[in-house]
């Protein structure tokens, strides 16, 4: 299987990706090639960040988002993806939206093809143009074959380019559905970073039944009709508080924002019920982004801790 990462996920496998990729291949211009790691860590990766914000960008450049393709069985990065979040006259005679490089080793095995439908997934909860638009040289038949697999089609041909768009489908709604005999057996592919951080679906749904009598309810998490993860809440009645006991995000649609829509969600039917004006939760130490994710909710840490586990409250009124 194969998902695509922001970059940060893992920088000794990424800085030794991008230092081998080539200078330039079909196109495709690579800055960072023979960069030392400590100036990949020090000075690329902060800049890559901060031109996807949009951010510290040069006149000339659109933001830019940067997903490293990997495999999952072996852990290897297999390939990288550029996607320009808007395009610009330049762009849109030259290298398009999205640029993509698939490491020699690992071509020919359909990579290219899965790895664009990932980046295109990905992209369209933050590119608002309605379609995707790529280019490719005349010459390079792997790539347009790539681009028309993944529904493109081609809108011209001019000075040794073919000119692909891709439709959009736009920002992904996130709703939630109470868990059913047909939805709760999804498996759900947790990151090996973060096994020590979340639970699996089984431990989420043991809970559920263990807590029945505080009136624990499960919602499956879909991005339009995607299952892509599971949330589980429950009373706490000594405390009149509401327990936001466990979210659940699938590695491979981790990093779009869905795990924060899902938890408004939660929070608004929370707030609807009205039985308590509190809601408490716990992250484990040292998980950032679900700390970040929290916070940004209006959640604050009470000082107090359960083993390892951080405890945050949030009151509605």
């Amino acid at each position: 299987m194969l998902f695509v990462r922001l970059i940060n996920s893992n920088l000794e496998k990424e800085w030794d990706f991008v230092r081998k990729m080539p200078i330039e291949e079909n196109g495709m211009t690579n800055s960072l090639n023979g960069i030392s790691k400590i100036e990949f860590v020090e000075k690329a990766v902060p800049a890559i960040k901060a031109h996807s914000k949009g951010e510290e960008l040069p006149y000339w450049k659109v933001p830019e988002t940067v997903l490293f393709l990997w495999e999952e069985q072996t852990q290897n990065i297999v390939g990288l993806f550029r996607i320009r979040h808007k395009l610009n006259e330049d762009l849109r005679a030259g290298a398009g939206m999205i640029s993509f490089f698939i490491a020699k080793e690992f071509r020919g095995m359909g990579y290219a093809t899965e790895g664009l439908k990932l980046a295109l997934d990905f992209a369209r909860d933050f590119v608002e143009e309605e379609s995707f638009y790529l280019t490719a040289n005349d010459d390079n038949k792997a790539s347009i074959k790539v681009m028309l697999k993944n529904g493109g089609k081609i809108v011209k041909k001019e000075n040794g380019k073919v000119f692909v768009t891709i439709n959009n489908p736009g920002k992904a709604k996130i709703h939630l559905e109470k868990v059913t005999p047909e939805n709760w057996r999804f498996r759900y592919k947790i990151c090996d970073a973060q096994r020590h951080f979340v639970s699996e679906a089984t431990g989420i749904l043991a809970r559920a039944w263990a807590y029945r009598e505080h009136h624990s309810e499960v919602h499956i998490i879909y991005a339009d009709d995607q299952n892509v993860g599971m949330v589980l809440y429950y009373d706490i009645e000594d405390m009149n508080a509401y327990a936001y006991s466990q979210i659940l995000i699938d590695c491979r649609y981790q990093q779009r924002g869905y795990g924060s829509e899902a938890t408004k969600l939660v929070l608004d039917i929370l707030e609807k019920d009205g039985r308590y004006n509190k809601v408490v939760l716990c992250y484990v130490e040292g998980n950032e982004a679900a700390k970040k994710m929290y916070e940004n909710l209006g959640f604050v840490q009470t000082g107090d801790s359960d083993g390892n586990e951080i405890i945050m409250t949030k009151y509605f009124r």
